[in-house]
């Protein structure tokens, strides 16, 4: 169920970077979807596909979509949030930031489905909770995001599967001109069923229709923990 409503939200949105700290202004909508595509011999051409959405309600609370379709056999989560300022919210990100650091909570419920090898698939209901903080740079800017979700409610109860799951990564912006963008990102956590990881994610960005457009290319290679190797293609959409 959760693949089939994911794939009606990408064909609703089929021409749609998360913000971290810095929330949308109200009424902005910001549309982010990509395909990571596998490099590795044994599991070449396997794509995983995202959707990413927010909008800002209120000059202080901007609400989204967090939705990723794993490939055949793999996993897939969606989560619906809200993210909320710590202390004075100002500016954005790209070194236009007016305070020198921004932070930011973000409160997340979703739902995750995860095939098994017996056939049956297991359902769950997850709640995720998450700390960005975010400085402007004069072209670019540094960010760190971490999370955790745990599990509220399961169809199956299987140990592995069961518990909490962490995640915290660290980027690096840069913008040398308005229509380029270089992202340098290093993504850890620690999953419920395996092992901690880390995995570095560098992407370039270039940006046409007057900046509300841009097309994204980037690497995800695993560095411990995992062994993803994959190409990373994606749209991003501002209205």
């Amino acid at each position: 169920m959760l693949r089939l409503i994911a794939l009606l939200v990408l064909l609703a949105f089929p021409t749609v970077a998360q913000s971290g700290a810095w929330l949308r202004e109200k009424g902005a909508l910001f549309l982010s979807w990509s395909n990571s595509i596998s490099t590795l011999s044994t599991s070449s051409f396997a794509t995983d596909t995202s959707l990413y959405a927010e909008y800002g309600l209120t000059k202080r609370l901007t609400v989204g979509f967090d939705g990723y379709l794993g490939a055949s056999g793999k996993a897939s989560e969606a989560y619906l949030f809200m993210r909320m300022p710590l202390g004075k919210s100002g500016g954005k990100s790209g070194g236009k930031s007016s305070r020198p650091a921004q932070m930011a909570l973000t409160f997340g419920m979703g739902v995750k489905t995860i095939p098994n090898p017996w056939g049956t698939t297991t359902e769950q209901t997850l709640a995720k909770l998450g700390f960005s903080w975010g400085r402007g740079l004069k072209k670019g800017w540094l960010g760190f995001d971490a999370s955790v979700s745990s599990v509220v409610k399961s169809s199956i109860f299987v140990p592995a599967q069961a518990g909490t799951s962490f995640s915290a990564d660290f980027t690096w912006g840069q913008k040398p001109s308005d229509r380029l963008m270089l992202i340098w990102q290093v993504q850890t956590g620690k999953t419920t069923n395996g092992p901690a990881y880390a995995k570095f994610a560098p992407s370039l960005i270039w940006s046409f229709g007057g900046g509300k457009n841009s097309v994204e290319v980037g690497l995800v290679k695993g560095l411990t923990g995992d062994n993803t190797q994959s190409v990373k293609l994606g749209f991003w959409k501002s209205f």
